[in-house]
């Protein structure tokens, strides 16, 4: 956990007089931004035994974090970020002992370190983001929306997860104003994760006692709010 912090301190700190100029005129610097909005999260679920992967329902959710936006040369910028993320899913389960029957959203919060690429035309306010992130698990729990007895459904899952994943992002931006002033700027972002690794760390036991290598890939898209200083 800790890491994450020093990583995104050293960026910061390092790249904090980083500007890119035309003649006298500085027309790009380092920034430190904050931002927020809505999640849209899903998994991408498939084992050895399907020829396919299926996806469940989406769920909504809360992204939030602080970015340090570093220019590298004309146009094109290093932009790591810390944000938390409230990922998961919503799936309809139907148990035959009638102790439950509906929905069970499974919540989980992440901590996300992501290191992007930005290319943006000055003087545009227009930017493509691409790269990876790394996330770390900070809890998952289920929670029934339909009929249930009791608390049935209802309880800690992040033991069943693995605390770490990695994805891909990539995602489209505009901040205004676009002028070369250097003043506050204000934008929207939509950008979408994509997972690489299995996050599952156990695999489904069917009733003749057999077990399948279920794997779980986290997906999600983001559309934010935010400004740069």
């Amino acid at each position: 956990m800790k890491k994450l912090f020093v990583v995104l301190f050293s960026l910061a700190t390092t790249a904090g007089f980083s500007q890119i100029r035309s003649g006298n005129t500085i027309i790009e610097r380092t920034r430190i931004g904050v931002f927020g909005g809505l999640s849209i999260a899903n998994q991408i679920t498939s084992d050895q035994y399907s020829d396919y992967a299926y996806s469940d329902n989406s769920k909504a959710g809360f992204i939030g974090g602080v970015s340090v936006s570093v220019p590298i040369s004309y146009g094109w910028f290093v932009q790591p970020e810390l944000s938390y993320t409230g990922m998961g899913t919503n799936y309809y389960d139907d148990y035959t002992s009638d102790d439950f029957q509906g929905n069970i959203n499974l919540n989980m919060n992440y901590l996300n370190l992501p290191i992007l690429f930005r290319y943006s035309q000055p003087f545009t306010g227009f930017g493509v983001l691409f790269g990876p992130q790394y996330s770390y698990l900070l809890s998952a729990n289920t929670q029934p929306s339909g009929s249930f007895k009791g608390d049935f459904g209802k309880g800690d899952v992040t033991a069943d997860y693995k605390r770490s994943d990695f994805s891909g992002v990539v995602g489209l931006e505009y901040y205004f104003p676009n002028d070369g002033s250097g003043g506050t700027q204000f934008g929207l972002s939509a950008r979408y994760q994509f997972g690489f690794l299995n996050i599952n760390k156990h695999g489904y036991y069917y009733d003749d006692g057999s077990v399948a290598n279920v794997a779980i890939r986290n997906n999600a898209f983001f559309i934010t709010a935010g400004v740069r200083f």
